[in-house]
């Protein structure tokens, strides 16, 4: 293992050279301005180069979404085009992990893997592309609204935010990664939709907003409400102009019925999983929004595993700038709407991530499936880079802009890197886990069936199958994420145990004949089970579509369609008409 602050050397040391070769180039051309874009993607990089080392890293999800990607593909590979069920998961009886986590990132993985890259490596690809494209989609939007400068600056405090730091050094939550790059990129189609009217615009908006929902769902969740006002501040609307009110939601609702075959199974079948009876909202301590207790408040996730989630220093300074300016009424006519809508969203995510919020959290009981409240750091984080980007606008000292851009960067240099790296692990070593967590507690995602007492009522099975009662010869023909075959000699009565946790959509069959199955035995609740007389039988055990899935499948075909169709006719057959 190689010591975390290695890579704190090598930041510097990076950093020293970008600052040299910047230093270089307006000595030899002192009349040629520095492109910001071109600026942003070097300084971006900076915190990237920890995650090109050989091998993994110490973090909280990394290695696991290796995993969960590994197995992902092989549902692709065998058939299951939308994967629902993880074999080699809950000490391998398996979970309906697929149903409910994020679905996006890991078809992006597939695919990287699919052209040759590794799993590690696809999942570090992942984390690298998402982490430069919320950068640029931030840029390209504020440059949009207020200017060059702006959208730079913006970007800036967007990518080297405490929070998306930590996303990708330490959490590796590769869901939110992923929707802190669509969120600026859907607010910048949803400007350009309303302001140009063009088809193109719809057809991103609809697809950049279905692709929000698959790729983290408490994200779109949260975003929805500030991306269709945001909508409202470019459309007046009025009792006269409900026109207006269907060009800001049309392309959301479409986006949203695409997205139907993910949501529609989470909504019906969460009741199912420990997920979907979580009763509390997890709330961090108020003074840690402000303040990190670890290396003089710069370091932002501890050496045991603690998360910190400060919203970051430069970023209260620019709010407490930004409310200066509004009282002050320094800020032109043309920019209030923004900003105005930047501070109030920003607030309102600021209360609900303290605990005086639960309250609220418990009347609206359905965001509780949020789980932690420090995660609207993500939208917050999002509106304070609007923010910087308006402030910014008003600062026309070049020195105190380059210093509260250098202090934003280089104040969270500690956290450009991740704990410790393991070159040791590859994609061998991981797939040779086969038992991805141990059986000391329950998965959120596990069946509701099972005993809540994980580790005191399940030990790691010896085979897939197990004779309980009775005599019979078992021989397994085959073992796919979804379907597993045997063909089972019964010599008498028997009741046998299949080492997988049911869930609503197995079925079991012998010799094509639906059997009942039980999953209620009391010494191993929720384990699949059941019974054959004297004989000798084909068995197959099959993971099926439910009708909420076959439902879900059906509208987000539909409209698919419809958007396809909607395209093609402003497209081609409405500019005829002209």
């Amino acid at each position: 293992m190689i010591d975390a602050y290695h890579m704190i050397t090598v930041s510097l040391i990076a950093s020293a050279i970008l600052g040299l070769s910047l230093l270089i180039y307006r000595f030899v051309y002192p009349k040629k301005r520095i492109n910001l874009f071109y600026l942003l993607i070097l300084l971006m990089i900076l915190p990237l180069i920890s995650i090109l080392r050989k091998g993994s890293y110490q973090s909280g999800d990394l290695s696991l979404h290796v995993k969960y990607a590994m197995q992902f593909f092989d549902n692709i590979a065998q058939g299951n085009l939308i994967p629902r069920w993880i074999g080699n998961h809950c000490a391998s009886y398996g979970c309906p992990e697929y149903i409910f986590i994020f679905f996006s990132p890991y078809y992006i993985i597939s695919i990287f893997h699919f052209i040759g890259l590794s799993f590690l490596g696809s999942v570090k690809l992942l984390l690298i592309a998402s982490f430069i494209l919320s950068g640029v989609g931030m840029y390209y939007w504020i440059k949009d609204e207020l200017g060059e400068k702006s959208g730079f600056v913006a970007a800036i405090f967007y990518l080297f935010a405490p929070y998306h730091l930590i996303d990708l050094h330490f959490r590796v939550s590769i869901g939110e990664l992923v929707s802190m790059a669509i969120l600026p990129f859907l607010f910048l189609s949803t400007k350009r939709w309303l302001d140009k009217k063009n088809s193109n615009y719809f057809l991103f908006t609809a697809l950049l907003f279905a692709f929000l929902i698959l790729s983290h769902q408490a994200t779109a969740l949260v975003a929805s409400p500030f991306v269709l006002i945001y909508g409202m501040l470019k459309v007046k609307i009025s009792r006269k102009n409900l026109i207006g009110l269907a060009l800001i939601t049309a392309p959301f609702i479409i986006g949203g019925l695409i997205a139907t075959f993910y949501w529609l199974p989470i909504l019906s079948e969460s009741k199912y999983i420990f997920y979907g009876h979580i009763d509390q909202i997890d709330f961090h301590p108020f003074l840690q929004f402000f303040y990190s207790p670890h290396r003089f408040g710069l370091l932002f996730q501890g050496h045991m595993g603690e998360l910190y989630t400060s919203l970051g220093y430069s970023q209260w300074a620019v709010i407490a700038f930004a409310i200066y300016l509004f009282f002050k009424k320094k800020v032109k006519a043309s920019d209030k709407p923004l900003l105005l809508f930047s501070l109030i969203s920003f607030f309102i995510l600021f209360f609900m991530m303290t605990k005086i919020s639960n309250p609220v959290w418990n009347l609206l009981y359905f965001l509780k499936n949020i789980q932690f409240s420090w995660r609207l750091l993500i939208e917050a984080t999002f509106f304070v880079s609007v923010i910087a980007g308006i402030v910014i606008k008003y600062i026309n000292n070049k020195v105190i802009v380059f210093l509260l851009v250098f202090f934003t960067i280089f104040y969270t240099i500690l956290n450009w890197g991740n704990r410790q790296t393991e070159p040791q692990i590859n994609d061998t070593v991981l797939r040779n886990q086969a038992v991805f967590t141990d059986n000391s507690s329950v998965e959120l995602t596990t069946p509701y069936w099972v005993h809540i007492n994980f580790d005191k009522t399940y030990q790691l099975p010896q085979g897939h199958i197990q004779i309980l009662s009775g005599k019979a010869e078992i021989r397994e023909t085959k073992r796919l994420q979804t379907v597993h075959s045997y063909i089972i000699n019964a010599q008498t009565n028997v009741e046998i145990k299949e080492n997988t946790f049911y869930y609503t959509g197995w079925t079991v069959t012998a010799n094509e004949m639906v059997l009942k199955l039980n999953y209620n035995n009391p010494k191993y609740p929720g384990v699949i089970t059941f019974k054959l007389p004297k004989g000798k039988y084909l068995v197959d055990l099959e993971f099926k579509n439910t009708n909420d899935r076959i439902i879900g499948k059906m509208i987000s075909g539909i409209s698919l369609i419809l958007l396809i169709t909607l395209f093609i006719y402003f497209k081609l057959v409405k500019p005829q008409r002209r």
